[in-house]
């Protein structure tokens, strides 16, 4: 069995450059573009990444859980306690969705955690000790969706944790909520433009039917007209595949990208198939596009039909020393990076890890970092020489090249004297942070790293506007119920005033009437002496 793998593999791979020719004959479509962004050097012309690899269970997996927006009563396990896979550990917000378990076992230890990687916020640390028996929670199927209303649909996707799995991380369910009755069109992201990332690809290449399913499911929780598959035009297999699939269903249309990078990024995506640019500070689904990856389209799928909450996920291993070893692993959230690299045999002694590809990254400096629901790639590279800062020679390579139309070496003289004013009319919040300004920079300026650095003072700047806007709101809210309260209070007073004073006026003239009523009294009972006196004094006589 082990030589005919061998075998057909071998055969695969020699005859893989006839196939493609024999396949771009067969696909005539139109090829959507869009201006900048750099054609990159092809790093994954080996078939064998679209086969799927998997990893055995490590004795402990570490799950993070951003503190930012993280409350201590969201817990819902404790040191100690017995847990099973699919297991929620703790509850959702507004702002977060739920973590489940990716295992069965015992939670270890619950502990605070910061420096895990170059962003500084700190995370709530969740160890469990594995079983190594993954025994499930019960799993709740559904076999058809459409007997249920968007709403429940949507609250299935917000308790099994669904995630934007692009990148992006912002909840899918409540991505859903704010597209009811306002879209029409759902695009499915399937673009990987980063050269060294085939993870979306795998996913397509083994799970093409049940990515279909997911089209659908979303589709009738929006009550979207059309479905846009985006893909790049070097995957003519999964490109052939996919319109086979889909010849007969109206709803599907798939749209053929140029191979270039970023392509994969919602503004471009919109701007390369429909040619219109998103307003800044606008989003897609004020347009009435809905913009899904794959991975998060096979991720619904699953939790709607097979009642699987969001433990896993597929996700590429690309060592820059071997430029073969490029492999796609379907991996449980949660696995250290320690793990994986001892696993698979890797040294890493002067080299840099990161947790992205070949543009978008960010370094991994503490070995228990583990894998998160936003990770598609771990990027092993040699350490590189220090590089040197020169000063900006006004070349122009960034603005030629800036997808998003942007003035790059503006925005950085700006972003060093913190222009504020300046800036907003120059846009910069409308970066993608692409780094592909970075990369052709002939001066080695790291422009992106000054523009989210700046982005960061915007952001608070702006947090602390809301802050004083919110408290004004309250102080005048606040005046403005004690005046009223004042104004009650002074009426009730004047009222009771009034009321005292016409008692006291009424007691007046009741005293002044006893006071003449006796005086008369008194008349009438001398008047009667008189008369009886005057009677005896006849008598006598």
């Amino acid at each position: 069995m082990i030589k005919m793998h061998f075998l057909f593999n071998i055969f695969f791979i020699k005859y893989y450059k006839k196939i493609k020719n024999f396949i771009k004959k067969k696909i005539n479509k139109k090829k959507y573009n869009f201006s900048g962004g750099i054609k990159c050097v092809n790093l994954k012309n080996n078939p064998e990444e679209y086969f799927l690899n998997y990893f055995p269970n490590p004795k402990e997996f570490y799950i993070y859980i951003k503190y930012d927006h993280f409350k201590k009563n969201n817990l819902r396990v404790q040191v100690g306690q017995k847990v099973l896979c699919g297991q929620p550990l703790i509850f959702g917000s507004n702002k977060t969705v739920p973590v489940h378990s990716p295992t069965s076992g015992w939670i270890k230890n619950i502990d605070f955690d910061s420096n895990i990687s170059n962003t500084n916020q700190k995370k709530i640390k969740i160890i469990i000790l594995s079983d190594y028996l993954d025994n499930w929670i019960r799993l709740k199927t559904i076999k058809n969706y459409t007997k249920y209303s968007p709403t429940k649909l949507i609250k299935i996707i917000d308790q099994s944790g669904i995630i934007g799995l692009g990148g992006g991380g912002f909840s899918s369910a409540e991505k859903l909520r704010l597209s009811l009755n306002k879209v029409h069109t759902l695009i499915v992201n399937a673009v990987e433009s980063d050269p060294c990332i085939t993870a979306d690809y795998c996913l397509i290449k083994n799970c093409i039917h049940e990515i279909l399913i997911g089209c659908k499911i979303v589709a009738w929780i929006s009550k979207v007209k059309c479905i846009l598959i985006a893909i790049q035009e070097d995957k003519l297999e999964l490109i052939l595949k996919i319109q086979n699939l889909i010849k007969d269903i109206s709803l599907f249309k798939i749209c053929i990208l140029k191979k270039k990078y970023p392509g994969g990024s919602s503004k471009i995506l919109i701007k390369s198939l429909i040619g219109i640019d998103i307003p800044s500070g606008k989003h897609s689904l004020d347009l009435g596009y809905l913009i899904f990856n794959i991975t998060t389209i096979y991720a619904i799928k699953r939790s709607i039909i097979n009642g699987e909450p969001l433990i896993h996920r597929i996700i590429t291993f690309h060592n820059e020393d071997k430029k073969v070893f490029s492999k796609n692993f379907f991996i449980k959230i949660g696995v250290p990076i320690d793990f994986i690299l001892n696993y698979l045999k890797i040294d890493i002694k002067n080299k840099i890890i990161y947790s992205g590809g070949v543009f978008m990254k960010d370094i991994i400096t503490n070995s228990d970092y583990s894998i998160q629901k936003n990770t598609n790639c771990i990027y092993i590279k040699k350490k590189d020489k220090k590089i040197i800062e020169y000063p900006c020679i006004n070349c122009g390579y960034c603005v030629e090249l800036c997808p998003v139309n942007l003035l790059p070496q503006e925005i950085f003289i700006y972003c060093k004297s913190s222009d504020s004013q300046k800036l907003k009319k120059l846009h910069f919040l409308d970066c993608i942070e692409c780094k592909i300004c970075e990369k052709v920079c002939p001066s080695n300026i790291p422009l992106v790293k000054y523009f989210i650095d700046q982005k960061k003072i915007e952001s608070s700047i702006n947090l602390e506007k809301k802050r004083k806007e919110l408290f004004s709101y309250l102080f005048k809210k606040r005046e403005k119920r004690l005046l009223s309260e004042k104004k009650i209070f002074s009426s009730e007073n004047q009222l009771i005033n009034i009321k005292k004073t016409n008692i006291y006026s009424e007691i007046k003239d009741l005293s002044k009437q006893s006071i003449i009523n006796k005086k008369n009294i008194r008349k009438k009972m001398l008047k009667d002496a008189i008369k009886r006196a005057k009677i005896k004094n006849k008598i006598l006589k």
